[in-house]
């Protein structure tokens, strides 16, 4: 056990969890300890759909054993409250893991870029929690609608609005739009489908701007065609319970506001605290190290890995081709830098609709959707949560999604 490389790995998401796979199957020699407060692994591609019920929450989480082999990667299920960097150490509540590698994917949190009242009067998207909460959000403002007999005030709770018009904003936005309009008329008579507005905030020019701009078009219209307003250019300056104030002096009512406007990096209590770029992200180096600490890896959403100028997106792709080099690094320090392959982005906007650019070929509407679905489902690490996931979608198209509300 003394000749055996430690490698420490923190964070049980696409990046940490791949990367110790990695490690696992390239020197069986690593000593590899993976930390994630969770036991299980979180298929983000299907969040959305949990949120609007139609996959269950339980099929996009895999637990963390059923995918690492136990006997070959310790796991702990556990919080690190503490990194000291230059003494390669995690701690945690049951004591301190002292390494000679750190792989650090801890996953990134909400931005909220300072702006007054986002915090306190909006509902991040980043857990289970977060789209089972959104879910019971959303029925409540139905219910309570339900039976406001004053119009404006009735309006204002059916306001639903998203910040960001990223690829979570834009499939959150869609999926919260369909949902609406297919129970609305069926279930809540009450409500009129006039009363409801669907509102996307976005501080750049046009929605997808990592995709191609045809895409990006694409992606507008047919959001427009699902009664989403878009609301471009629309910095956001302040939040409070009632209302969005943008930048413009516009005021929004906040009848329910989902934040999708960026992410930075979780704070877990680093020593000595390194260096964050405005975007709260950890600036990183060509070989996805944290400058001036040999051995210290930082992968995943929180990491800032600029590549020709620009700053990689915190998508599952990076994660996962950034986990295969740091454990081809951790073994191999001789290794050229980091070079990402891009092989395009897809989004899926509401039923049998997607926007797709695969390797230069660039897809719309039905096409797009199927290959989504597919890709996407097949990048879940476990068959039992394929076939779980594709009931869900079968059952959900058949008898269509219900509201109960879950507490």
């Amino acid at each position: 056990m003394q000749d055996k490389m430690r490698i420490g790995v923190l964070g049980g998401g696409f990046a940490g969890l791949y990367c110790a796979l990695h490690l696992s199957r390239k020197n069986g020699r690593a000593e590899i300890c993976l930390f994630d407060k969770n036991n299980y692994f979180l298929y983000t591609p299907f969040l959305h759909e949990v949120a609007t019920g139609t996959v269950d929450s339980r099929h996009i989480a895999v637990p963390i054993r059923k995918i690492a082999d136990p006997r070959r990667i310790q796991i702990r299920s556990e919080e690190v409250t503490r990194i000291n960097l230059a003494e390669k150490e995690f701690e945690t509540g049951s004591g301190k893991f002292k390494f000679d590698r750190l792989v650090i994917a801890a996953g990134s949190e909400a931005n909220f870029y300072g702006i007054p009242g986002a915090r306190e009067n909006s509902l991040t998207f980043k857990s289970i929690y977060d789209a089972i909460r959104l879910r019971n959000s959303i029925i409540d403002c139905l219910e309570r609608a339900a039976i406001e007999t004053n119009p404006a005030v009735k309006r204002e709770m059916l306001t639903f609005n998203v910040a960001g018009a990223g690829c979570t904003g834009v499939e959150l936005v869609s999926e919260i739009a369909e949902f609406l309009s297919e129970i609305i008329s069926r279930e809540y008579p009450e409500i009129k489908s006039e009363e409801i507005r669907v509102n996307l905030i976005e501080a750049a020019s046009n929605v997808l701007c990592s995709f191609p701009p045809y895409l990006s078009r694409v992606a507008a219209e047919r959001l427009r065609d699902m009664g989403v307003e878009l609301m471009i250019e629309s910095p956001i300056s302040s939040v409070n319970r009632d209302f969005i104030r943008l930048a413009s002096g516009r005021r929004i009512p906040n009848g329910l506001l989902v934040w999708a406007a960026g992410i930075r990096a979780r704070d877990l209590g680093f020593d000595p605290q390194p260096e964050r770029e405005p975007s709260g992200r950890i600036a990183i180096n060509e070989f996805l190290e944290l400058p001036g600490f040999a051995g210290v890896s930082v992968i995943g959403d929180g990491a800032l890995c600029i590549q020709e100028g620009k700053p990689l997106p915190a998508t599952a792709s990076v994660a996962v081709q950034q986990a295969r080099y740091a454990a081809e690094r951790t073994m191999n320090p001789g290794l050229k830098p980091f070079v990402f392959k891009n092989r395009g982005d897809m989004a899926s906007l509401g039923f049998m609709f997607g926007v797709c650019d695969v390797y230069g070929w660039q897809f719309r509407k039905f096409i797009a959707w199927i290959i989504w679905k597919f890709f996407k489902l097949a990048m879940m690490p476990r068959y039992k949560n394929r076939f779980q996931i594709l009931s869900d979608w079968i059952i959900a198209w058949v008898f269509r999604r219900d509201t109960s509300r879950l507490t």
